[in-house]
């Protein structure tokens, strides 16, 4: 189908026209969500939010040291203490330092997400606009 065909035939250009103008502005904005909702049940599933949350006091890989239970050796409770405090300490930073990264992830993924939405729904504006500069600059 030819430019000529829809310039002979104008019921099949306002044909195409009824069915661009929904699909551009109501389908494709709805598929960009969708794939935007999609990326951030991914990088949910990746960075485990409420995971890192439940677990964010918990020791490193499990890593403690059970205290004496007979007796009364203050060195020995002082090191498990320390072992066990450190190893706390170490689970936090680390958990903190994924938090902190799959946030930026996720503020990064909004920004694109916005970029793109942004650029779809205003690129038949900055069409026309072009257009309009094209024939001013020619006149």
């Amino acid at each position: 189908m030819g430019i000529s065909t829809l310039l002979h035939h104008p019921a099949q250009l306002l044909s195409i026209i009824a069915h661009f103008i929904p699909w551009y502005f109501l389908e494709m904005p709805k598929r960009i969500v969708r794939g935007y909702r999609e990326y951030l049940r991914a990088i949910g599933e990746i960075f485990s939010f409420w995971f890192l949350i439940k677990t964010f006091l918990k020791p490193w890989k499990s890593i403690v040291d059970k205290y004496p239970k007979k007796g009364f050796n203050i060195g020995l409770i002082a090191q498990a203490f320390t072992l066990n405090c450190t190893s706390r300490i170490i689970g936090m930073i680390f958990r903190l330092t994924a938090l902190l990264l799959g946030i930026v992830v996720e503020v990064i993924a909004f920004a694109i997400f916005i970029a793109v939405l942004g650029v779809w729904l205003m690129f038949p504006v900055i069409l026309i606009l072009d257009v309009f500069f094209l024939i001013g600059t020619f006149l």
